[in-house]
């Protein structure tokens, strides 16, 4: 099969590995049911479609390309989330170079590679507008064209030219899902009970404790519950993962970037194992 019918910029980000799929080019629906969780970067399936489906637009996967973005509306059809964006970025200090596309209602989108942040899917967070993408989340990319308007969207960055970076921690940060409440107790057999709510009121004082860690002192406490918690989990009380949502929820509370809250308590999970 030859991948001449596809559409360069189509065929350049599925070298990259970007997961994309054909779309409507009169709405954002699939071309077909299920496009969306179809989505590939093989050449010979995007062949395939793009002579089944010549003119239509193309979307990109978030999650399955290890990307994740922001979509920014502009005005007269949507609120500012565009200037809203740079003030922010402004106010932070900056972002690195990264890929930038403009959509055909003038609209931007900026695209990071995705590690396993966690990252809100709420449209208009953190200010109207501004419309953060991951996961199973899409976005339309060039050659593709506005569904109402009919301009075409193009690259002013492309991203074979930029790969997409790490975000800022600040950025992740800003982009992170509120902490959530502890995860209900998972059953237990008779007679654990009392064993069980032990250990869930560990972890409580645990994340208290994070949560109002003293200045220079957070992740030294981060680390040190950590590391206290294994043992519930050594011993069934507590579940890995309710420890560590559990300790990055109140890491976020106390303002210790992702990446760092999340290598902190990689260590301490580690420490009592080794």
């Amino acid at each position: 099969m030859t991948v001449m019918a596809i559409p360069e910029d189509i065929e350049r980000v599925a070298l990259l590995g970007w997961h994309v799929y054909p779309a409507s080019s009169t709405s954002r629906a699939g071309c077909f049911s299920g496009a969306s969780a179809a989505a590939s970067c093989d050449l010979d399936v995007i062949a395939e479609w793009s002579e089944r489906f010549p003119r239509c637009n193309w979307r990109v996967v978030f999650g399955p390309s290890g990307l994740w973005g922001i979509d920014l509306d502009v005005p007269p059809h949507h609120p500012d989330g565009l200037g809203a964006f740079k003030a922010i970025v402004a106010e932070q200090g900056g972002l690195p170079p990264r890929p930038v596309m403009q959509s055909g209602s003038g609209g931007m989108a900026v695209f990071f590679r995705w590690s396993g942040e966690p990252i809100i899917g709420k449209t208009g967070h953190p200010a109207p507008g501004i419309d953060p993408r991951r996961g199973r989340l899409s976005q339309t990319i060039p050659p593709s064209t506005h569904v109402d308007l009919g301009l075409p969207y193009r690259w002013l960055v492309p991203p074979w030219e930029v790969s997409p970076p790490d975000a800022p921690a600040w950025l992740l940060t800003l982009m992170a899902p509120p902490p959530e409440p502890l995860a209900r107790p998972a059953p237990v057999l008779v007679g654990e009970g009392r064993k069980r709510k032990y250990a869930t009121g560990a972890l409580r004082h645990a994340i208290e404790r994070v949560a109002t860690a003293p200045s220079g002192q957070a992740n030294d406490t981060l680390n040190r519950e950590a590391w206290a918690m294994t043992r519930f989990m050594e011993d069934g009380t507590l579940t890995e993962a309710e420890v560590r949502e559990s300790l990055l929820a109140a890491a976020r509370v106390r303002a210790i970037p992702i990446r760092e809250a999340m290598a902190t308590i990689d260590s301490g999970l580690r420490a009592r194992r080794t």
